[in-house]
């Protein structure tokens, strides 16, 4: 807008700018969007945007106005320098009146750039209804702040854990302050998404995709603090693959820190086979008389 434009049209509020369908300005090109929205915020104005449907660039009327008299100028000479292209496009002139001006850009323009969804569904950008896709508005707004990813967990494992492995003698809360518990640890993975690490030697790294559900994980961390309980014996009881639990009580453990969550071990030591044999058998029978 530093041109004539600025003088012709002072109070000018709204732009509209005809554009091809491809190109570094076609409508799939998310810089192209970006950087007018850029423009939009900076100069005030509205900026419209009409993109002649694919295949047909030649409705543009610089087409026939100022590229045809460019190539008829140019006459297929080598264009050998940068300063060779500026003359044969400056010097362009017709006896109706028409003038071009050119001068080099010495700009550096990174390739490869690439946009994140999130900063598009941000830009102040309102589709026609007509093809919108070809027809847009942007708006002369900051864009809106990029909303804060969080994680979701779509491939949670089922539990493993049996029910009376959340006996409150062996977790030491009943099961309501199990069920709190872990709403709270699943709201803060949910405000603090972790980074997982793709180091092949990375062995503990974020299990969400791993064998042991949310539930279970802190299930196998609680026990571990409480009783001392080894990974081994975790293991078996859950029948989960080899180093999972172990891997679990180190994902876990920061967590219930950072939630000031101290598990308090248990006053005994921990229960012996034979004691997990009774209360499995008192469950059985428990459940049978039920």
């Amino acid at each position: 807008m530093g041109g004539e434009g600025r003088h012709r049209y002072p109070a000018a509020t709204r732009l509209l700018i005809t554009a091809d369908a491809g190109g570094a300005n076609g409508y799939r090109v998310r810089a192209w969007k970006t950087e007018l929205a850029d423009f939009a915020h900076a100069t005030g104005l509205k900026v419209t945007v009409c993109h002649f449907p694919p295949g047909t660039s030649k409705w543009n009327k610089i087409e026939h106005r100022l590229f045809s008299r460019i190539s008829t100028n140019w006459r297929g000479r080598p264009l050998t320098s940068h300063e060779v292209v500026v003359n044969t496009i400056g010097s362009t002139a017709t006896r109706t009146g028409l003038t071009v001006h050119a001068e080099l850009d010495p700009g550096a323009y990174p390739t490869g750039v690439t946009v994140a969804e999130e900063v598009m569904a941000a830009l102040p950008l309102t589709a026609h209804d007509w093809h919108g896709a070809w027809n847009y508005t942007l708006r002369p707004e900051p864009p809106a702040p990029a909303p804060v990813p969080r994680f979701e967990d779509r491939t949670q494992p089922d539990d493993r854990a049996p029910d009376w492995l959340h006996h409150p003698t062996l977790t030491g809360m009943e099961h309501s302050g199990f069920t709190g518990l872990l709403a709270e640890v699943e709201q803060y993975l949910l405000d603090h998404p972790p980074i997982s690490l793709h180091h092949k030697r990375a062995r503990h790294r974020i299990l969400r995709r791993g064998p042991l559900s949310l539930s279970d994980r802190l299930l196998v961390t609680v026990l571990h603090h409480r009783w001392k309980t080894q990974n081994r014996a975790l293991t078996a009881l859950l029948g989960s693959p080899r180093a999972a639990t172990g891997d679990a009580v180190h994902e876990m453990t920061p967590v219930l820190e950072a939630l000031g969550r101290r598990i308090t071990p248990a006053p005994i030591t921990a229960p012996t086979a034979a004691d997990l044999a009774n209360l499995i058998g008192k469950t059985d029978i428990k459940d049978a008389g039920n």
